[in-house]
C-alpha cells in the first residue's frame, strides 16, 4: 500500500472513530478504505459481549429494568446512579469498544435529541432512553429515533410536553421538533405550525417508574392543520402521522444531512455533498447505515484532507486509544477530567441543540491549553498503564525511540523538519522521561487536533 493511501486510511479511522490506534490501523490496511467503512457500518457483526459482560459486572444498573432501576435510584436513595453510570459506561465504551462507528453514531443522535443528564429525573429518564432507544436504533432509520424520541420520558419531561394539556397546551416540545429535530431553522414551517402540533401532542406523557403514557382526557379532539394538511383528531395516531410526515419531508432529509455531513466532513459541508447524499436518505427513507455508506464512500470526503478540528470527546479519546490505556480508575479518572476541564462532559449540555459542532466553538487558548496539558499528564503519570510508552522506555536510542513513537502515534507521518526538532529536543531529556515527553509532543501538536 502507497503511502498516499495509507494516510487516507488514517483520516478515514480518525473520522469515523474516536482515535487511529496500532491495532486498527492492521484491520484498515487488511481491508482497504470501501472495507473498513463496511466492516464499522455492520456494527451488529461485532462480538463485544466481554466488554459488555465487563461493564454489567462493574455497573449493574445497566441491566436493571425501568422498575428495578426506579427502585434502586429513589427507594433505596441511590441519587447519583443514573447520571454517574451512564457517563462511566460512555466513556469506556467510546475508548474501548469495537463498534467504534456506532459509538459515533450513539453520540451524534444524544446530540440531536438532546437531553441533559444534569438532574435527579432527567440523569434517570436520560439512563434509559441512551440504552432503550439511542443505543437500540442509532444504526436503523431516522423515523425510528424520531418515533421513539417524541415518547422517550427524557424527551417529554425535558420539554415540558408530559404536562402539555388541551386546556394548557406547551409549544416547546413542537418548536424542537421542528426546529432542531427535523426541518431545521429555514424549514419551511409556520409559527402556526408549532401551534398546532402542540395541541397534536396533548396528551402525551409519562407515569411512574418512567414510561410513555397517552392520556385520553387531556388530549385536544379538535381537527388540527399542519404544514397545509389536515390531521383529522384520532388521538395517539395524530402524533405518529405528523412524525412520519415529517421524518419523510424533503427540509429534514437536508437538515439531517447536513448535520452528519458536519460531523463527518467539514465545518462547511460542500453543497454537492449535500444533495448526494440527502438523495440517499431520501430514497432509501432514512436509513442510516445506507446514508453514512454514501456519505462516508463519496470523493468528497474519501479524497479531502483533514478540515474538521477536534472536539474535546475526540481529542481525549485519541490520546486514550493512541496509547493504548488500560482500562483503570486512574485512566477513567483523567478522561473525565479532560472533558471536565474543556467543557464536553457527556449528557452535560444543558440546551436543546447539542453540544456545538464547529470549530469557532473550540478553537480557543483555553482550550488548547486543556490538550496541551492533558496530553503531558497523560503521558507522564500513565505510563505504566500504556503499553506503547512501555515499548518506547525499552528503546535506548533518541531517534529509534522517535522512529517507534511517530508511528505508533502520527501513523500519518511526520515532516523531516519536525523529526529533526524533535531530535534536538530528545537529546536534551532525560533518558527517564525521554519517552513521555516524546508522546506528548506527538500527541498534542497542530498535526494531532484535524481529522
Amino acid at each position: 500500500m502507497n503511502s498516499s493511501e495509507f494516510r487516507r486510511l488514517v483520516q478515514l479511522a480518525n473520522r469515523i472513530t474516536y482515535g487511529a490506534n496500532r491495532q486498527l490501523m492492521q484491520t484498515a490496511e487488511t481491508l482497504g478504505y470501501e472495507g473498513f467503512v463496511d466492516w464499522q457500518l455492520d456494527d451488529e457483526a461485532f462480538d463485544d459481549s466481554e466488554l459488555e459482560g465487563l461493564l454489567a459486572s462493574l455497573l449493574p444498573t445497566l441491566t436493571m429494568d425501568t422498575q428495578a432501576l426506579y427502585d434502586h435510584v429513589i427507594e433505596e436513595e441511590n441519587f447519583g446512579a443514573p447520571q454517574r453510570d451512564l457517563l462511566i459506561a460512555t466513556l469506556i465504551r467510546r475508548t474501548f469498544s469495537p463498534r467504534q462507528l456506532f459509538e459515533r453514531m450513539v453520540e451524534f443522535w444524544s446530540d440531536h435529541f438532546s437531553v441533559p443528564a444534569n438532574d435527579l429525573t432527567l440523569a434517570l429518564f436520560k439512563f434509559t432512553e441512551d440504552r432503550d432507544l439511542i443505543r437500540i436504533h442509532a444504526m436503523e432509520r431516522f423515523e425510528t429515533l424520531l418515533q421513539g424520541d417524541a415518547r422517550s420520558p427524557a424527551m417529554l419531561f425535558y420539554l415540558d410536553n408530559f404536562s402539555n394539556t388541551a386546556d394548557g397546551p406547551n409549544e416547546n416540545y413542537a418548536r424542537e421538533l421542528l426546529e432542531l429535530h427535523t426541518l431545521g431553522v429555514d424549514g419551511g414551517y409556520t409559527e402556526n405550525d408549532i401551534k398546532e402540533i402542540a395541541r397534536v401532542f396533548t396528551g402525551w406523557s409519562i407515569r411512574l417508574p418512567g414510561e410513555f403514557v397517552f392520556n385520553f382526557f387531556s388530549h385536544d379532539w379538535a381537527s388540527k392543520q399542519v404544514l397545509g394538511q389536515q390531521v383529522q383528531p384520532t388521538g395517539l395516531d395524530e402524533g405518529e402521522l405528523v412524525l412520519s410526515m415529517l421524518a419523510g419531508h424533503p427540509s429534514t432529509a437536508r437538515h439531517v444531512i447536513t448535520k452528519l455531513a458536519r460531523r463527518f466532513s467539514a465545518d462547511l459541508p460542500d453543497a454537492r455533498l449535500i444533495d448526494d447524499v440527502t438523495e440517499t436518505f431520501v430514497s432509501t427513507h432514512g436509513d442510516i447505515r445506507e446514508t453514512l455508506r454514501r456519505l462516508l464512500l463519496h470523493p468528497l470526503v474519501a479524497e479531502t484532507p483533514a478540515l474538521k478540528f477536534k472536539r474535546p470527546n475526540e481529542f481525549t479519546g485519541g490520546l486514550a486509544r493512541a496509547l493504548e490505556t488500560e482500562l483503570t480508575e486512574q485512566s477513567l479518572l483523567a478522561t473525565f477530567e479532560t472533558l471536565n476541564s474543556a467543557g464536553h462532559v457527556p449528557f452535560d449540555w444543558p440546551a436543546p441543540d447539542g453540544y456545538p459542532d464547529h470549530r469557532s466553538y473550540w478553537q480557543s487558548t483555553n482550550g488548547l491549553l486543556v490538550r496541551f496539558n492533558s496530553a503531558a499528564a497523560w503521558t507522564e503519570q500513565l505510563g505504566e498503564q500504556s503499553a506503547v510508552l512501555r515499548q518506547a522506555a525499552a528503546i535506548p536510542e533518541p531517534i529509534a525511540q522517535i522512529g517507534f513513537l511517530a508511528e505508533t502515534l502520527r501513523p500519518q507521518g511526520l515532516e523531516p523538519s519536525t523529526r529533526r526538532r524533535m531530535l534536538r529536543y530528545a537529546n536534551r531529556l532525560d533518558e527517564r522521561e525521554r519517552p513521555a515527553a516524546l508522546a506528548a509532543w506527538l500527541l498534542s501538536g497542530p498535526g494531532a487536533q484535524w481529522r
